[in-house]
């Protein structure tokens, strides 16, 4: 609870020795916490943090006002202002730890008595040292970078864990020499594509320096469909942070010394900015980050996305494997001459001990680059280690350590995540994981470096719906090629007997939805209390469980029910929880025992001042003592459907963890008296064990168009003429370089197929035990499950009716399920070369892989009330030839009922460029070779920006002294790139119809600022506003979809954005064309109470068509957006702009139930929405909703306004 964990972090606070903080503890008020500073002069200063805006909001959504009664300088009172702005999200041990060291900042004086210099957001003043020798006689001198002063006297050792200024006494010559060399390094990564910031020290005298090493996503050449999977953004930058606490140290310090022994630390992650701030730098470092998290059996994404710097999906494995081997790596490479992958494995038959007289060593550790290798970036393929150009003792270690973790970055998949050894498995996945060792596996799953299973549920349910019902299926039939081996699971022991085994050529075989559950009567006899829920023990026995077990009890006529034992201090009688989980595929028959129960016990006549007598009936308990990894194959399978069948519903865990996530971390464990451990175990496996992308496009079952909107499924992305029994799911699988691959099959066979058809697509039809297989190792033809009469490959057809066949339908089906699948099939893309097929009539049977990328999964889904599923002539949507890919005639997919199916363009952006017009009969040119080894125009990989992009001037300042003068093509390219900064974003007029900076100001109900506004809404709409204008910067106006006239914010509490470039096969974007209109302009308003309470936001122009009139797209008839979202009842302090502007385009683009219309198309009779329509508007939306009006909502309409 987050009162709990307040109290609990006050007393860690407290425990704390933070520097300067003599004791911490808790207010007179509610959520008050007093800290006692002393500053280096002075009496000491009493410090208040109220929590806002109450302790239940601690501390994901809540954040701190801080004060204090006390006179301070200027300085220190703006080092409170700026703890407060960006306290909301942060635990107190690391809010307090931050205010020390903010008002040790303000009150220092270049003492030794306040050493702590931290300076949030700017960047700390490097001066050069001037001298006349030359950089490369100082680089080959061996005591540039000699031995320090290292007496007593000479430095102040500080503290490691923070920002310090204590320094080294360094002789000038020497401290000069140094100081070079630390800007050669760093010049070299910046030279080699990666973007330097200097965080702290990184001079010769700092005894502690921070620097980052930086990349865009862009830049790292992974597909559209990796970025997804790896839930990335093209515009972040993956971010290598490095830590020296005992002074810099040259790479060939770091060869002469121990690996142990340098005092040099690392953290990989991601953020919007080419470097975080010192504080969020030395977050990721410090132990009260660690502690905090020590307790969480998954790495959670961040709550805020506006951090700087945050955990990437495998920041934990990554941390670890950096910090306690890349060194020890990197000695062997120095010595041996060998690569990393050399290094590792010679690393892992030494121990980790170096051996200096290993000479000749076996060929198996020289092995050459593949062929992934030379698909990574230029910054990244290029081993600096050996670099014939540069001098071996003049390497870059900061340059080399940046490559290192890139590198691994990149190819994660092909390691192991625990051990980090080579994956030795021939499949290959788009997702990492472990290898086939059980002690990884366990690892994996105990340490935390899995997804997260409640990340999972919250944002793909029916993803994980599929997941859950693949394997399910796959396990029912006795089908799975892998199982959670390793884990240690305990189980209750095989007492059921449902699985059977698959028959594959068996087509019609019956849908069993709910198979009839052979018991078997194993265990101890007792008793089982009904009305109680409690066990009775015979005299004599021990008692076999403790409190927190689970237990199964079998009693006659009754399914076998799941219990958590309570309490067993009462023994022989054990309290068990309150309502027993029973197997959701319950045998027929249960309610009658139920109903006789009641029955019997109703007929007893009793005084009715005595309690009725207890339900007590013999049963036969069993304990989940079984370790699952001890079973034989069948024995698995029967316990992987045992315990599936006991959870819940996706739908129950999710509604489940946003009822918690009010008021704390969601988390399933906390759910103890509904899912076991080992039910638990399971489901993080089948989630974690997922190789590939599934993205969902379609509407499911059940799910309404409000879910639809907050889920951003992106329903222009389904295939076209397909009937709606089929739910459609965006589907990638393979190794991250599995597109480049498939380019590359596109590119060898480019004079073998017709320029205007590059690419075939058809189906795969395959039995539904066998997709959980398929999704983990990718489509082989290992198994023949039909013959093989026309060859060895994976078999297509162009006619959904036969994959139909071959889909076949489903013997089991997970009762949980909201889908109720019966079948699956895939829609691939084949490179267009039928005569090289294996065979290509009647069947296409595609012998090679890398010419095969699946593109959407298809499952069909059985009836329902609802009206989805069963046999269905009515197709999601039609086609529209505008946004669709032309099919080559020879060779055309069809769905069904016969119709040509139609896949959206930007499902094939890989073959896009291939393609040519119909009107032109000439040949694609030549494709020219990128830089990063991608190619053509319109490259399928997300477009390269320019790595130095954003980068502030003092960190380009830095890495030239005044004697260091950069050359004068470098010199036009800084001074180029500069001018670059402050264009204003421009608009192709290719792509879209929009021009910014056009809006007339006079036209628009400009405001003044409001009285209501507070210092803490300002900074922190201030800051809003600069990250998404540097959002709006960086991404093309097109793709963006908004845009922010910056010259139109006199006021940061009134945002005037624009929505624009919509999809031209939307009514809406029809209806705009006509009427001459460009965007649509909203307004938004934020409150005092901000970012607490949601923005008021509202259409200015064009005016929509009303609900009442057939108008669609969430606009009600003032104005006013209608979503959950922008009310207190959907709102979350973490909420970002720039997602809150998505969802908006989204829910504007939404064509159902009923797709966005203009009034009016007339150019002439273009009209504007009034304020005081929309606030009506919007408070009849939430009454109608049953939503709540925030607080403070009248100061929008500048008086009163009545709920």
């Amino acid at each position: 609870m987050p009162r709990k964990q307040f109290i609990a972090d006050v007393q860690v606070a407290a425990d704390k020795n933070i520097l300067g903080i003599t004791s911490v503890v808790r207010g007179d008020d509610d959520g008050e916490v007093v800290a006692c500073f002393s500053p280096p002069t002075g009496a000491p200063i009493e410090i208040s943090l109220l929590a806002q805006p109450d302790v239940g909001s601690y501390p994901s959504e809540g954040m701190f006002m801080v004060f204090t009664q006390a006179d301070l300088p200027p300085a220190a009172t703006a080092a409170l202002e700026t703890v407060a702005s960006f306290s909301a999200g942060m635990r107190l041990p690391e809010l307090i730890t931050t205010l020390s060291q903010k008002l040790h900042s303000a009150f220092a004086t270049g003492s030794r008595e306040a050493p702590y210099s931290v300076d949030d957001g700017s960047d700390v003043p490097m001066g050069g040292v001037d001298g006349d020798e030359s950089p490369e006689e100082e680089l080959e001198s061996d005591d540039a970078y000699g031995d320090y002063d290292s007496g007593p006297d000479d430095f102040i050792s500080g503290n490691t864990g923070a920002s310090s200024s204590a320094t080294y006494h360094l002789n000038a010559e020497t401290a000069k020499k140094l100081n070079r060399r630390i800007r050669h390094d760093l010049r070299a990564a910046k030279m080699a594509g990666f973007t330097v910031g200097v965080l702290n020290g990184m001079k010769a005298e700092s005894v502690s320096s921070l620097v980052s090493i930086s990349i865009r996503v862009a830049q790292l050449g992974l597909s559209e469909e990796v970025i997804q999977a790896w839930d990335l953004e093209p515009q972040k930058y993956i971010v290598l942070l490095i830590r020296y606490s005992s002074g810099y140290k040259t790479f060939q310090a770091v060869i002469e010394e121990p690996a142990k022994s340098h005092d040099i630390d690392f953290r990989v992650g991601i953020g919007r900015r080419y470097k975080p701030t010192i504080i969020e730098a030395l977050a990721a470092f410090t132990d009260v980050t660690k502690n905090m998290n020590k307790d969480d059996e998954e790495e959670k994404p961040p709550a805020n996305n506006e951090t700087g710097f945050a955990n990437l999906f495998i920041s934990s494995s990554l941390n670890e494997f950096i910090t306690q081997q890349f060194i020890s790596l990197l000695k062997i490479r120095n010595s041996m001459g060998l690569g990393w992958d050399g290094a590792k494995r010679y690393f892992n038959d030494k121990q980790g001990k170096f051996d200096e007289g290993a000479a000749d060593l076996p060929s198996a550790y020289y092995e050459e680059p593949s062929e992934k290798d030379s698909t990574l970036p230029t910054a990244i393929a290029h081993d600096h280690l050996t670099d014939d150009d540069v001098k071996h003792e003049n390497l870059s270690f900061p340059l080399i350590a940046a490559q290192f973790a890139m590198r691994y970055l990149i190819r994660c998949t092909d390691f192991c995540l625990v051990c980090h050894d080579k994956i030795e498995e021939d499949f290959e996945a788009l997702k990492p994981y472990v290898c086939s060792k059980p002690l990884c596996l366990y690892q994996y799953m105990s340490l935390g470096f899995g997804p997260s299973v409640e990340h999972e549920i919250l944002t793909q349910p029916y993803v994980v719906d599929l997941l859950v019902s693949f394997c399910y299926a796959s396990a029912f039939s006795r089908r799975l090629r892998e199982y959670p081996t390793g884990m240690s699971l305990s189980v209750p022991p095989v007492s059921s007997s449902i699985t059977r085994a698959y028959m594959p050529n068996a087509y019609h075989q019956p849908i069993v939805n709910s198979p009839p559950v052979i018991e078997t009567q194993v265990g101890i006899d007792v008793k089982l209390d009904l009305n109680r829920q409690e066990v009775i023990f015979e005299e004599g026995q021990t008692c076999p469980v403790f409190a927190g077990h689970w237990i199964v009890v079998n009693a006659a006529g009754r399914p076998s029910d799941h219990y958590r034992v309570e309490d067993t201090s009462l023994f022989p009688t054990i309290k068990l929880s309150d309502i027993p989980v029973t197997r959701l595929s319950m045998p027929s028959g249960v309610g009658a025992f139920q109903a006789n129960m009641q029955t019997n016990m109703s007929s007893v006549p009793t005084p009715a001042t005595t309690p009725p007598p207890p339900a007590i009936v013999p049963a036969k308990l069993s304990v989940y003592n079984q370790n699952f990894d001890d079973l034989d194959e069948i024995g698995k399978a029967e316990s992987i459907v045992m315990l599936l069948e006991t959870l819940p519903p996706v739908k129950e865990m999710k509604a489940y963890l946003l009822q918690m996530s009010r008021f704390s971390e969601p988390s399933l464990k906390t759910w103890k008296d509904r899912i076991s451990p080992a039910a638990l175990g399971m489901l993080r496996w089948i989630i974690a064990s997922n190789r590939s992308c599934l993205i969902q496009v379609d509407k499911c079952p059940g799910q309404d168009d409000a879910e639809l909107v907050m889920s951003k499924v992106r329903l222009d992305q389904r295939v076209s003429n397909v009937t709606d029994n089929w739910v459609q799911f965006r589907f990638a699988q393979g190794s991250p370089d599995k597109e480049q691959r498939f380019l590359n099959a596109l590119r060898a066979q480019q004079a073998n197929f017709d320029p205007q058809y590059p690419s075939i697509f058809a189906w795969h039809g395959s039995p539904l035990p066998n997709w959980h297989s398929i999704i983990r190792s990718g489509l082989d033809f290992k198994e023949i499950s039909h013959g093989r009469a026309y060859g060895h490959g994976v078999y297509h057809a162009q006619d959904q009716n036969i994959s139909v066949g071959y889909a076949q339908p489903n013997q089991g089906s997970w009762p949980g399920s909201a889908l109720k699948i019966t079948s699956a099939m895939s829609l691939n893309e084949i490179v267009n070369c039928p005569t090289q097929f294996a065979s290509s009539s009647p069947y296409l049977v595609v012998q090679h892989i890398d010419w095969i990328q699946c593109r959407y999964l298809f499952v069909q889904v059985s009836a329902t009330d609802s009206g989805y599923g069963g046999a269905s002539s009515n197709v999601s949507h039609n086609s529209d030839p505008s946004v669709e890919v032309q099919q080559d005639p020879k060779h055309t997919a069809m769905s069904v009922n016969r119709k040509p199916i139609g896949v959206p363009k930007c499902a094939v952006k890989v073959s896009s460029g291939f393609r040519t017009s119909s009107q032109s009969a000439k040949p694609a040119p030549p494709v020219k070779r990128r830089k990063n080894g991608y190619s053509g125009s319109k490259s399928p990989m997300v477009e390269m920006n320019a790595a130095s992009e954003g980068e502030t001037l003092s960190d380009l300042e830095f890495l030239f002294s005044d004697d260091e003068t950069p050359p004068a093509e470098e010199e036009r390219k800084y001074k180029g790139k500069a001018v670059e900064i402050n264009r204003p974003p421009k608009a192709d007029p290719k792509l879209t119809d929009f021009v910014p900076h056009s809006l007339d100001q006079s036209s628009l109900p400009m405001l003044e600022p409001p009285s209501y506004a507070t210092p803490t809404a300002t900074r922190t709409l201030n800051r809003n506003l600069q990250e998404v204008l540097e959002i709006q910067r960086k991404t093309p106006l097109h793709e963006l979809g908004w845009y922010i006239d910056k010259d139109l914010v006199s006021n940061v509490y009134q945002w005037i954005v624009e929505l624009h470039s919509f999809d031209a096969s939307l009514p809406l974007a029809q209806d705009m064309k006509k009427a001459g209109v460009t965007s649509i302009v909203l307004e938004i308003r934020f409150g005092k109470d901000y970012p607490f309470s949601p923005p008021f936001l509202r259409v200015i122009r064009p005016r929509f068509l009303p609900f009442a009139s057939g108008g669609g797209g969430h606009v009600t008839a003032g104005g006013a957006m209608c979503m959950e979202l922008l009310t207190n009842s959907g709102w979350s302090s973490v909420s970002t702009i720039e997602s809150v502007l998505l969802q908006v385009r989204m829910a504007i683009m939404n064509i159902e139930p009923k797709p966005a219309r203009l009034e009016n198309c007339s150019k002439a009779h273009q009209r504007d929405y009034g304020t005081a329509e929309a606030i009506d508007a919007f408070i009849r939306a939430c009454r109608a909703h049953g939503w709540t009006v925030p607080p403070g909502f009248q100061d929008f309409a500048g008086g009163p306004v009545s709920y």
